[in-house]
């Protein structure tokens, strides 16, 4: 019994494992999908996405006899490794065989701002303790149960004025998507 418990388990970690990894790159693909509006088509010609495993080339700059099919601009809070997955993911979806990294910048702008003064509203659970009195069967005698339920509050707090600053870390490509 204990050898078909034990079989049971490795299967299913097994089973978590592969779900998690599969679902990594679904994770991935929706976040590189709202880049796709930062791509500007130069051409009318429309060409086959490249297969996911095809290396896509980010070159400093083009090959000659290279034809450049679209650009591909935007800035975002996510930094450099994001930058340049989401170039090699819209020049996958649009059938490039390379991209021409004109330019990436990486700046800091800093911010300050003031939270006025509010109510704050939480939810919290406290456990409460309940007893009663249950029937026994078939007229034996009753018990008590002591026992503790979860009974959900609000609470309010008042917050006072804060002061929040920092920096927004930017980062910014300038890339050509190209056909060789």
């Amino acid at each position: 019994m204990r050898p078909f418990s034990k079989t049971i388990r490795t299967t299913f970690i097994l089973g978590v494992a592969l779900l998690g990894l599969s679902g990594c790159a679904a994770l991935e693909r929706m976040r590189m999908r709202p880049t796709e509006m930062y791509y500007a088509a130069n051409t009318t010609e429309q060409f086959p996405p490249k297969p996911a495993d095809f290396t896509i080339p980010i070159l400093n700059r083009p090959p000659p006899k290279s034809r450049a099919i679209g650009t591909y601009q935007f800035k975002t809070l996510e930094g450099r490794s994001f930058v340049l997955k989401s170039a090699v993911y819209n020049a996958r979806r649009v059938g490039a065989d390379a991209i021409w990294l004109r330019n990436v910048q990486d700046w800091a702008e800093p911010f300050a701002y003031d939270v006025p003064q509010h109510w704050e509203t939480r939810w919290e659970t406290r456990m409460q303790r309940r007893v009663t009195r249950v029937k026994g069967k078939d007229g034996g005698p009753g018990q008590v149960v002591d026992e503790l339920i979860p009974v959900p509050f609000q609470r309010q707090t008042w917050i006072p004025t804060q002061h929040v600053s920092g920096f927004n870390h930017f980062t910014s490509i300038d890339a050509v998507m190209l056909r060789l």
